[in-house]
């Protein structure tokens, strides 16, 4: 008898495993659709804020601003680093990481004065352990960051480049191309003007490219 209520106790114990392990399958997957959908729905508003800046840093206008205007002399640099504050997710944080420092050694062989602000703890732990210096660090950023969080960041920026106390912004960050692909990349973000070299303006070029054949085949 013993031995018939263990192996009744241990049934009823798989099966409620097996119902919390449903559960959390289903919630995972729909976090994964939402997430999904912001991904795909993010994407497209960058694809169109960078042609239209492409457009406008190309075009010859009679009218400037000063976050399309270059520095002749490029001198106090800034690398802004997004990684996450937690682990276990593949080599979504080393991917960015191991272009990142290439580039801030870039910069400062160059003989500029390079800034380091890191996003997330993973990165902050990895940059400090190679006897970085981070000048600003971040780790408030979850899975939903805020547009006035974002803004705040974004608008400190600005105003240090139009002030001249910064003449270039980098930022490493994975890019979401699918569910099951995404890739690190770093893109100059200021100058304006720049994102036009460092592979965000290669999306305006493809689909310029893709316009052309389709005139060339309608002829």
């Amino acid at each position: 008898m013993a031995n018939i209520r263990a192996i009744v106790k241990r049934l009823k114990a798989v099966r409620n495993v097996r119902k919390i392990t449903r559960t959390m399958e289903l919630i995972a997957t729909a976090r994964f659709k939402k997430a999904m959908d912001r991904a795909i729905e993010a994407a497209a508003y960058t694809r169109k804020i960078a042609e239209i800046v492409s457009d406008l840093s190309g075009a010859a206008l009679s009218f400037s601003h000063p976050l399309l205007e270059g520095r002749e002399t490029q001198q106090k640099s800034a690398v802004l680093v997004l990684t996450s504050n937690r682990g276990l997710c593949g080599g979504y944080n080393g991917g960015v990481l191991r272009l990142a420092v290439p580039r801030v050694k870039e910069l400062r062989a160059a003989g500029q004065d390079v800034k380091l602000e890191v996003s997330g703890k993973r990165g902050l732990a990895f940059l400090r352990f190679q006897g970085e210096t981070i000048s600003h660090e971040y780790t408030h950023f979850e899975e939903k960051p805020t547009f006035d969080e974002v803004d705040e960041l974004a608008s400190r920026y600005i105003a240090a480049y139009v002030a001249g106390d910064l003449d270039r912004l980098d930022v490493a960050y994975t890019r979401f191309e699918s569910s099951s692909r995404q890739s690190a990349a770093i893109e100059t973000l200021l100058p304006v003007g720049s994102l036009d070299e460092d592979g965000t303006g290669a999306i305006q070029r493809r689909v310029k490219k893709h316009n052309e054949k389709v005139k060339e085949s309608a002829k």
